[in-house]
């Protein structure tokens, strides 16, 4: 099994430019990081047999079910956005975590898997959009149950440079930030930080090694911070 990065961070913080430009780490010329949202690396499905590909779809099912049984009031939080996006959300899920689940069946021990969003950001993001205070008793529930990351990288950087970053997106606005007034979605931002680092703060027991990043920093001073702890 792949050695396995989760990045989080708040919304505009630089995920998935992290995410891509880890793909292009080589070893001996070959690649070594793989982003587990990349239709490009899901040919290495085809290892796979036909059992493999469902046992791991049913297991993936499994997940979703037992993580709404023990967080279930999260599905009442009151959302500062109007849409309802619990069936899109269980879909994402669903998607996400079969493509996970198959690239750790399908790389190789001395390779990395990129997982984001992973699991740990559907746990954080129902707390950026309500009023509630995420709990450590639920942190440490689910580090113990979900959490499988070896690493986890969380992206920071100032809360203007966020934002300009979320204006200029080629895809727009994430889905339950459209429709937001700028206040609302500069308070969500905030938010996001303080649920963020609130986690952090409180996964006394969790195994995986946390790597702080600044993304404001040039991309070569990124890199060498991420590959000297990684190494």
């Amino acid at each position: 099994m792949p050695k396995l990065i989760e990045i989080i961070g708040p919304p505009g913080s630089g995920k998935t430019f992290i995410s891509s430009k880890f793909q292009i780490f080589t070893k001996n010329n070959k690649q070594i990081s793989f982003h587990s949202s990349n239709w490009r690396n899901f040919s290495k499905f085809k290892k796979l047999n036909f059992n493999s590909k469902i046992l791991i779809k049913f297991k993936v099912i499994i997940i979703i079910i037992f993580f709404y049984i023990i967080f279930y009031k999260r599905l009442f939080f009151k959302k500062i956005y109007n849409r309802g996006f619990f069936l899109r959300t269980i879909l994402l899920i669903y998607r996400h975590l079969v493509s996970i689940e198959l690239l750790k069946k399908s790389l190789m021990k001395n390779e990395y898997l990129i997982m984001e969003p992973g699991i740990i950001m559907y746990f954080l993001q129902d707390y950026f959009y309500s009023d509630q205070k995420i709990k450590k008793k639920e942190i440490n529930i689910f580090n113990k149950f979900f959490v499988q990351a070896d690493f986890i990288i969380y992206t920071n950087c100032n809360s203007r440079l966020k934002y300009k970053r979320l204006k200029l997106r080629k895809r727009g606005l994430p889905q339950r930030m459209r429709g937001l007034t700028i206040k609302e979605i500069n308070s969500t931002i905030k938010k996001s930080d303080n649920i963020i680092n609130s986690y952090i703060f409180n996964s006394r027991n969790i195994k995986s090694k946390i790597i702080k990043i600044n993304t404001s920093n040039n991309f070569k001073i990124i890199k060498k911070k991420i590959l000297n702890i990684l190494n």
